[in-house]
Formats: structure tokens, C-alpha cells, sequence
């Protein structure tokens, strides 16, 4: 049998170890073209079972739901291949099944399953992490890369996207001091790994250092923009930093040229990106045109979807600002309908948190923020479940701060702010917070 870089046998011939390797590659760089390159080799070669997996879990992973042609196809062919594989490929079509059957725990499990004998196994390791992050489970994020580290060579090519990925994990767990260590590490072999970047990204936005977030990603900007699965959201962070500053006029000249073209490639992060990024700049006070119109388009197109409740809140962000009335009243009925007959974790999720966080972002669209109040506060701190990063997330707390200030309850608005300060004491969030207690005061 074949083996992958890592020394792993795979079932198939050397030509189709070697396509895996590319893609694995271009998997854990954000760049090239992984799905292509394993397509290529499993039609030339059907006994490379984990060429369907891979395939299948890389289009579950961008967004597809499970019962469209390219998973079903891709799994069916892992199917057709796997009684010729080894144990450890078995576990991972174990898990993308499980994924397709919307069993999202059931597939982490399988993949750590792999991880515990093969810690080198460098598609389960990355697989688990978006896993990891869909459900927004930050520290079996972390501990599910420390678990492995140690049997990872540091000459190996992909380690420093393995502690890119573990620099990550610690951030989203409060760990910021490690965290910016260990993402420096893996710059320092890898300049050009825009996940270490991102794990940078967060740190200096957590610790509320926006000018130096700033010039990191401006000057690091030529080394990330060739990730084309994480250039934009690269430069989503950066317009955070931006917003946060006062400068609205150089973030919507960064949207105009960056995030609004590529709404055409069709991939959910960018279409995410673009609507939470509007949104945000509304909140700031912005006019931000006709820019809310194509956004609302790209996720129509996408409304029955329903893969990850995360998404679908970004969606209900574009229907509410959609030039047709109609988008919000259909989103409401696919969901209705998903709540009713849908089946799995996202379902659940969708029915405890989701539906309410969307509920309430539709009606602060309809100017109706009390009712957007009522929906959002009870379920804020359930609000992880969505998946997601804090970052992503945190736009559920802007939300509900503008939904306070909007209708008058200045009591709340301060009482938010307050608590904002703690964690987020720039000046744009001290001047708010003074303003909401002058007026709560009167």
C-alpha cells in the first residue's frame, strides 16, 4: 500500500498518496485547490478511499449540505473503495457519515478515535478542528492539538500550521499570552501561514490592542492574501480594528474592493463576513449604502441550507436588510419548517439558541428592539453553541447593547456597557458607556 507524507498507509496507488499530500497541504495553507486535486486522482484511481472521504468532508466543512451530488457522490465512492482500506481509514468514513447524518459528536469522536493510535493523521487533526469550532467547543479546540504535539517532528512541513492551529484554540480559551507565543513560532517557520496569522488576529483584538492589530495585518498583508479561503476573513479582523478606531471610511473602501467581489466565488466564510461586517458598520452609526442588496442575494440563494445555525443568523442579518420584504417571511417559514422536520445537532442547537438569536436580529431589522431585546437576552451566554469564533459572536452583544440604546432602556444599555468596559475598555466603548449612564441618570 501507498503512504501519506506522515508515513500513514493509505489505500490506493503512489500517484494518489501524493495527490493527498497536495491537498492535505493546500487544506492547512487555505490556498490551491484541494477538492480538484483529489477529484483528479480518485477518477483515475477508485481505490483511493480517503480521496472521497477527504472530498466529502471538505465540502460538508465549506457549507454544502449532506444530501447534495458532491457529498453523496464522494462518499459513495469512499464506500465503494474502504473494504480495501485500513482500519484508520474506515474510522474516517466513519466520521464524514456521521457528519452527513448530521451526528456532528459522533464524527469527532471517530476522528479522535484516529488521532489517539495515528497522531499524525493530519486530515483528522484538521477535520476535528472545524469540527471543533461549527459547535464552538474552544477547549476540546486547544486540547485536541496539545493531545498530539508532541509526536509532531518540528522539521515537519505542516507543523507550523499545527501550531497555528493550537495557537488558535488557546486564544479562544483566554490563554493569550501562549497563544501569541505559539502563533509567533509558527510564523517564524511559515510567514505565509494565514491560520497563525488569524490566531494573531484574535489575540490583539481580545487584548484590545487595535493599532498594532492594525499594522500586523497590514504589513503582514502580502504573505495572507494568497490564502484565498481565509485572505477575506483575514481582512474582516482588520476592518474590526478599523470600526473600532472611528476609520468607517477606509473599511468600506477595504469592503468595496475586497469582500463585495468575492461574493461571486459563492463560499459561506465570505458571505458571513460581508453581512456581519455590514451590520457591525450600521451599528457604528454608518450608512453603508446599497452594499446590503448583492449580500442579500448570495444568502437567499443558500436559505434552506440550515447547516450550522452560526450561518443562518448571518443570513437572517441579509434578509433583514433586504430590499425584498419577502426574503425575511421565507427565511421564517424555511426555518419553521427545518424545526419541524429536521433531524440532528444543528436542529436542536437551531431550536434552543439559534432560533431566538435570529428571531431577535429580524426584529431589531424591523426597528422593533424591544422585542429583539426579549429574544436575545435570555439565550446570550447559550449563544456559543451557534459556533464560531468570540470575535464572530460578539455581534450578538453589539446587537442587543444597540437594541437597548435604541429603545430608550438606558438602564440596560448602561449595565451592558459596564460589563463591555471590563473585558473591552477602549475609548469608543468608555464614551458609550458614559453616555448610557448620563442618560440612564436623568
Amino acid at each position: 500500500m501507498a503512504k501519506d507524507q506522515q508515513g500513514l498507509t493509505l489505500a490506493g496507488a503512489k500517484a494518489s498518496a501524493e495527490a493527498f499530500d497536495r491537498a492535505v497541504a493546500d487544506y492547512y495553507a487555505l490556498s490551491g485547490d484541494p477538492v480538484g486535486v483529489l477529484k483528479q486522482a480518485l477518477a483515475r484511481d477508485p481505490a483511493f478511499a480517503l480521496g472521497g472521504v477527504a472530498i466529502a468532508g471538505l465540502f460538508m466543512i465549506g457549507g454544502f449540505r449532506s444530501d447534495h451530488p458532491e457529498v453523496t457522490n464522494a462518499i459513495a465512492a469512499a464506500e465503494g473503495a474502504v473494504a480495501r482500506a485500513s482500519a484508520r481509514e474506515n474510522l474516517h468514513l466513519d466520521a464524514v457519515k456521521a457528519w452527513a447524518e448530521s451526528r456532528v459528536a459522533d464524527a469527532l469522536l471517530a476522528w479522535e478515535a484516529v488521532l489517539t493510535d495515528w497522531p499524525t493523521d493530519a486530515l483528522a487533526l484538521r477535520f476535528g478542528q472545524d469540527g471543533y469550532y461549527f459547535l464552538g467547543q474552544s477547549l476540546a479546540m486547544r486540547d485536541s492539538v496539545a493531545r498530539v504535539l508532541p509526536a509532531w517532528d518540528r522539521d515537519n512541513p505542516l507543523t507550523s500550521f499545527v501550531l497555528g492551529a493550537y495557537a488558535f484554540g488557546l486564544e479562544e480559551t483566554g490563554e493569550l499570552g501562549r497563544a501569541e507565543d505559539v502563533g509567533r513560532e509558527a510564523l517564524a517557520r511559515n510567514p505565509r501561514d494565514a491560520w497563525a496569522v488569524h490566531a494573531l488576529a484574535h489575540v490583539m483584538e481580545t487584548a484590545n490592542r487595535q493599532e498594532e492589530g492594525i499594522a500586523f495585518l497590514k504589513g503582514s498583508r502580502p504573505d495572507w492574501s494568497p490564502a484565498h479561503f481565509m485572505a477575506g476573513h483575514n481582512g474582516w479582523h482588520l476592518a474590526l480594528y478599523l470600526i473600532e478606531q472611528g476609520r468607517t471610511g477606509e473599511v468600506l473602501a477595504d469592503y468595496d474592493r475586497f469582500a463585495a467581489p468575492r461574493l461571486a466565488d459563492d463560499m459561506t466564510l465570505d458571505r458571513v463576513d460581508a453581512a456581519s461586517l455590514l451590520w457591525r458598520l450600521e451599528l457604528a452609526g454608518v450608512d453603508v449604502g446599497d452594499r446590503w442588496e448583492p449580500v442579500a442575494r448570495a444568502w437567499m440563494a443558500h436559505v434552506d441550507d440550515h447547516v450550522l445555525a452560526f450561518n443562518d443568523l448571518h443570513c437572517a442579518l441579509a434578509a433583514a436588510r433586504s430590499k425584498n420584504p419577502a426574503d425575511v417571511e421565507r427565511l421564517r417559514r424555511s426555518l419553521d419548517e427545518f424545526g419541524c422536520h429536521g433531524v440532528g445537532h444543528n436542529r436542536r442547537v437551531t431550536a434552543e439558541v439559534g432560533r431566538a438569536l435570529i428571531d431577535g436580529a429580524l426584529a431589531f431589522g424591523d426597528n422593533d428592539y424591544r422585542r429583539a431585546i426579549e429574544a436575545i437576552l435570555p439565550v446570550r451566554y447559550e449563544a456559543f453553541r451557534i459556533g464560531g469564533s468570540h470575535a464572530q459572536r460578539d455581534i450578538v452583544n453589539q446587537t442587543l447593547i444597540a437594541a437597548a440604546e435604541r429603545s430608550g432602556q438606558w438602564s440596560l444599555a448602561r449595565a451592558l456597557l459596564a460589563e463591555r468596559v471590563a473585558v473591552r475598555p477602549t475609548p469608543r466603548t468608555k464614551a458609550q458607556h458614559e453616555k448610557a449612564a448620563r442618560r440612564a441618570a436623568q
